[in-house]
């Protein structure tokens, strides 16, 4: 017997098999379930839409036909489950974004954003803005987004506080489908009126509160960009204000990191190299190349080999790095919203869309993998059976196409 239900990321199926049964045999005389709405490959540009939405052609009925089917010793015992829907986890990721003067300034806020001498450069704000709209369009449904700038809005080029401010709240919060709100609030791709200095430690900071406010276990992260190193340090003025690197950097990414918020760090077009002493309202006598690798360790994210951040060199490289790290933080936990009951089981599991060449099928009776990290499959997460992992090539091909199927099984007593 079979159910289809519609659901958020994926369909469920229900099989009825008779103790003793093989495992061709439990769902030889069944249909694979009905595709439910599923979350768009994670490039796509589609928008989300909800069972109900007229333009999803899913039926509106918000569960499946629970007729029982009986035989003369009376209902069947498979008839008494009605699989929930599932939900895949969805990372909280606040992204903590640079707007200081220098991303457009005349002496190092344009570049070479495509590598392409005959194109002409624009703006680091204008790269930065581009990529963090791509991103939206394929993982504003599998990931909660929130954005801090620093400084703030408010921010002038005056040579002194005026220059540093952060506001005490996001930009935008953290919540569902919050691309358009976070774009509606950044200052547009080809401003050229963005001021002010680094106060990356502040911005780091109300990140982390906003994080630390969100009443869930689901994973959370922060995503670092910035093009110079931190200055603005509370409690000082100028000319140490812009002259001095601000330390408390460092120790607010270490705090965000061992309440469990990683931070990932992004540089754009960082040099290897020690500034000069002059009064240019950057950090005198530091190297921002060692000090982002300091902070991509301390923040729990650091590369392999001797760049532990990521350093953009150009607009590609900075959608490349954004891009893996996204795919990262994307998750490939399945709640399935109860645990499974005694008498059933999980009978299939496809990755990826029906019509998609790469899709992948694990069949069998719960039948799990022995290391999720050295093999291609699933696992339940728990002895409660309530959650699944997808893990090798199952996990990565979820992460491409935001699409996974669970067919259920049971024992008919």
């Amino acid at each position: 017997m079979q159910r289809p239900l519609f659901v958020t990321v994926a369909s469920v199926a229900l099989l009825s098999a008779c103790p003793g049964e093989d495992n061709d045999t439990a769902g030889a005389n069944s249909t694979p379930g009905t595709t439910g709405v599923e979350l768009p490959p994670l490039t796509s540009t589609t928008g989300t839409t909800e069972p109900d939405d007229p333009t999803t052609g899913a039926p509106t009925s918000t569960g499946p036909d629970v007729t029982g089917t009986t035989t003369e010793d009376g209902p069947l015992v498979c008839d008494e489950f009605v699989p929930m829907a599932i939900e895949p986890v969805i990372p909280r990721v606040m992204l903590v974004l640079d707007k200081s003067g220098s991303m457009i300034s005349e002496e190092s806020g344009f570049w070479d954003h495509d590598a392409d001498p005959n194109t002409p450069d624009i703006t680091r704000w204008m790269s930065l803005h581009s990529v963090v709209e791509s991103i939206f369009a394929g993982l504003d449904n599998v990931i909660n987004f929130g954005a801090v700038l620093f400084p703030s809005l408010t921010a002038t080029s005056a040579y002194g506080p005026a220059a540093c401010p952060v506001d005490p709240d996001p930009l935008v919060p953290i919540g569902p489908q919050s691309g358009a709100a976070i774009l509606a609030a950044l200052p547009p791709a080809d401003t050229m009126t963005i001021a002010g200095g680094t106060p990356a430690a502040a911005g780091i900071q109300v990140a982390l509160e906003e994080l630390a406010s969100l009443q869930d276990d689901e994973p959370k992260f922060i995503i670092l960009v910035t093009d110079g190193a931190a200055n603005c340090k509370a409690g000082t003025v100028t000319p140490e204000l812009f002259n001095a690197y601000d330390d408390n950097l460092p120790l607010v990414v270490a705090e965000a990191a061992a309440m469990g918020f990683p931070t990932y760090v992004i540089g754009i077009d960082i040099e290897d190299v020690f500034s000069p002493t002059v009064v240019d309202g950057n950090p005198d006598n530091t190297n921002t190349y060692e000090k982002l690798n300091e902070l991509a360790e301390l923040g729990g994210t650091a590369r392999p080999g001797d760049e532990k951040f990521y350093n953009a060199l150009n607009q590609t490289e900075l959608q490349d790095a954004l891009n893996a790290i996204t795919q990262q933080v994307v998750s490939c936990e399945i709640k399935l919203g109860e645990p499974v009951p005694e008498m059933f089981y999980i009978q299939r599991v496809e990755v990826g869309g029906d019509d998609d060449p790469a899709q992948q099928v694990y069949e069998g009776q719960d039948t799990q993998v022995a290391n999720c990290d050295d093999e291609a499959g699933w696992k339940y997460t728990t002895p409660d059976r309530d959650a699944i992992i997808l893990c090798g090539d199952a996990c990565e091909l979820y992460k491409e196409t935001g699409v996974v199927q669970i067919e259920y099984g049971c024992f008919i007593g």
